[in-house]
């Protein structure tokens, strides 16, 4: 894989991953950047108690995308088919498509490690919580009830094992972070 160059975007619930991811995509172009919305990875609820559930971070099955991400440059890959209301996966395909390319982007609450560079993006609780409702309201969903389990996850980001690259305000426009983002990748020789 060392001719892909991977961008882990991480930080917590509702901070506006996605929004950066697709509008990082879009400034890359399609032909030479994909966004892997890496949540799909989650690892299924496994019937613990509701209070070992909702207390534990969530853990992502690292190995199925390290299999996914090791696929050639131009290949039609799938995300897992992940049910977010019941926590659970469907199958290990079927969710969301994508063409492998140069730059891979991922979007999660925490970094996949084998990232060339992983970006932290953060914001206020309260823009968080209302991004997650509207969000919530949006897509028909319920995420809002796993609120405590997503900040434990976050809570991870704040541990010793996970340095960042570059670190992103969650409040500004995905605009204006995408342009600090470029100028990062630029400076690393990455792009132009």
């Amino acid at each position: 894989m060392s001719y892909k160059v991977i961008i882990s975007i991480c930080g917590p619930a509702g901070a506006g991953k996605t929004a950066l991811a697709k509008k990082l995509v879009d400034t890359l172009g399609k032909d030479l950047a994909c966004r892997v919305p890496t949540d799909y990875f989650l690892k299924s609820y496994n019937n613990e108690g509701f209070e070992e559930y909702i207390s534990s971070p969530f853990k992502y099955d690292w190995n199925l995308l390290t299999k996914v991400l090791q696929r050639r440059m131009g290949t039609e890959c799938e995300t897992p088919d992940f049910d977010f209301n019941k926590m659970r996966r469907s199958d290990k395909t079927g969710g969301i498509s994508f063409f492998m390319r140069r730059y891979i982007v991922l979007d999660s609450m925490l970094p996949y490690l084998e990232s060339k560079y992983i970006i932290k993006l953060d914001a206020s609780a309260e823009t968080r919580l209302k991004r997650i409702k509207e969000r919530d309201k949006a897509q028909s969903a319920n995420s809002f009830l796993n609120w405590k389990k997503m900040e434990v996850t976050a809570s991870e980001l704040d541990s010793e094992k996970y340095k960042f690259n570059l670190l992103l305000n969650g409040e500004l426009d995905a605009e204006i972070n995408v342009g600090k983002l470029v100028e990062f990748l630029t400076e690393k020789r990455l792009m132009g």
